[in-house]
């Protein structure tokens, strides 16, 4: 028996959307995740500010620890700075954000602001953003801002890395990890964003934790390995033979703040001038969350 037109044709169009179906789940999966979906971009307050971010760091520690309890009965402000980020960013209102300065102040601010909410929506069962399977922390959650639904992954990628051709980042950016980047007590302001970069870099090379000194070999934090061409693509041309040139720069001439640091003298006597000399081992960071509640999982820290 031949079958009819009608059920021919039901049957291909079955086919045709089972096959396209996956095709179509795919591309929307690829622009969910880099942020190209778009948001409505509705009425805000004006001027764009960051006093009540301000307000919400008094809840980091001077050590970079969080007290994400307080944080969380406390959230107002937070939860209204991420508002205003649906209203006002450098793709929805350049004109507020002329200078390089004020829009990479901003893409940091608000990057820090959407982990600080995530975390503490996920406070206190959370115990590391890399519990969620796949990095599912990063891009499994999207918000509005400036005109499209930015997932972490979307502005830390597309945006922070491809617009701002500036490795501090990678030593400034703080992911929700002990043993990443931590969080400043203070919002990052455009006049003086140059400044708090260096204190960033600064800060993440002085720490033991990422750069270490064990005889012949210098143990650094795997981002040194992980964005390595960037590291190197910041220096002068003659001194791109090896990431420690960029550690070099940060490291500090004594240890008078820090005592037993390791200074730029150290580098040299370890690896020689060229700093050539030496083993270097990349180390993995510590994913557990920096929440002042749990202090004592931190060696040495009261």
């Amino acid at each position: 028996m031949v079958p009819s037109a009608p059920s021919r044709r039901r049957r291909l169009l079955l086919a045709l959307f089972a096959f396209t179906l996956p095709a179509v789940l795919a591309v929307s999966g690829v622009l969910y995740v880099n942020g190209l979906l778009p948001a409505s971009v509705p009425s805000g307050d004006f001027p764009f500010h960051y006093s009540g971010y301000s307000h919400v760091l008094r809840h980091v520690k001077p050590d970079g620890d969080v007290d994400f309890s307080a944080l969380g009965r406390e959230r107002q402000e937070l939860d209204a700075f991420v508002r205003s980020l649906a209203t006002f960013s450098p793709h929805s209102r350049p004109d507020l954000f002329e200078k390089p300065e004020e829009a990479l102040a901003y893409w940091l601010n608000a990057y820090h602001a959407l982990v600080l909410q995530a975390l503490v929506d996920g406070y206190p069962y959370l115990e590391s953003v890399h519990d969620p399977w796949l990095g599912r922390f990063f891009w499994g959650r999207s918000w509005p801002v400036g005109g499209h639904r930015l997932t972490l992954w979307a502005l830390e990628h597309r945006i922070l890395q491809k617009e701002f051709a500036d490795p501090r980042i990678h030593l400034a950016l703080f992911h929700g990890t002990r043993g990443g980047p931590l969080l400043d007590g203070a919002p990052f302001d455009p006049a003086f964003l140059d400044s708090q970069l260096n204190d960033a870099a600064r800060r993440f090379i002085g720490d033991k934790r990422h750069v270490r000194l064990d005889g012949n070999t210098i143990h650094l934090a795997r981002v040194f390995d992980t964005y390595r061409e960037d590291f190197l693509a910041a220096l002068p041309e003659g001194r791109r033979g090896t990431v420690l040139q960029f550690v070099w720069a940060f490291l500090p001439d004594s240890c008078t703040d820090r005592y037993g640091c390791d200074t730029r003298s150290d580098l040299d006597r370890v690896c020689g001038t060229k700093l050539d000399k030496c083993q270097i081992v990349f180390e993995p960071e510590d994913p557990s969350l920096p929440d002042a509640a749990q202090r004592g999982v931190r060696t040495g820290v009261p």
